[in-house]
């Protein structure tokens, strides 16, 4: 691909990654507390957004920026580990209100996800040096 090309393609990816950024910001709305679970409420919401921010990222670098030989393997876990990265905390933040009677414990419980998630990515990102970009 030539450079004009590759740079209008990573242009566009970073529009559709804002775009999603964006809503999923107008959607959680982290500044809108419920009162009886304040601190909880706020931890799981800014968690959740850290997290997506740092997936985008991870996402956007491994697709431009990965290995590019096509028999680069990963292990079976590392794949599973990082599917359940993809999912649970989306599911999480989706299914948080039908959990009225605990929904304390539910937002740390899935805060504690959403950080042990974002520390693997970024453990990941820093093991294959592509913060590191040319």
């Amino acid at each position: 691909m030539n450079t004009a090309v590759q740079n209008i393609v990573h242009f566009l990816l970073m529009i559709v990654f804002l775009i999603i950024y964006l809503l999923a910001f107008i959607i959680i709305k982290p500044f809108l507390i419920n009162h009886k679970r304040k601190i909880s409420t706020l931890l799981l919401k800014i968690s959740y957004l850290i997290y997506l921010l740092v997936l985008l990222v991870f996402v956007y670098l491994f697709m431009f920026f990965g290995p590019a030989d096509i028999e680069y393997q990963i292990s079976n876990l590392l794949f599973l580990i990082l599917l359940l990265g993809l999912f649970l905390p989306n599911f999480g933040i989706l299914l948080r209100r039908n959990f009225e009677k605990y929904r304390t414990e539910y937002n740390y419980t899935f805060t504690l996800i959403n950080v042990i998630i974002l520390t693997f990515i970024l453990i990941k990102l820093i093991q294959h040096n592509w913060f590191l970009v040319n």
